[in-house]
């Protein structure tokens, strides 16, 4: 549960029919309309910091294929070292 003081106020208009519908899938889940806000907004902001990091890891597939050093290891990468 999310505690009332890590929690920041905002305010924001959407359209009316955007707000029944918001209304009526939180009534089905059993959410109150500021909890499934946050629901959404919490997978919207894990989905940007996925896409970030294939990103990021796409940026560098370059160097990770023609830089040896950075893959100097994975010979031994299904090795069991217990």
């Amino acid at each position: 549960m999310i505690t009332k003081n890590k929690l920041k106020r905002v305010q924001l208009l959407i359209p009316k029919d955007q707000k029944e519908f918001l209304d009526s899938v939180a009534q089905k889940k059993g959410l109150n309309f500021s909890a499934l806000v946050r629901s959404i907004f919490a997978q919207y902001q894990q989905n940007v910091l996925e896409q970030d990091l294939a990103k990021a890891a796409h940026s560098l597939y370059g160097e990770y294929e023609s830089n040896q050093e950075l893959v100097a290891f994975t010979a031994i990468d299904g090795d069991d070292f217990a």
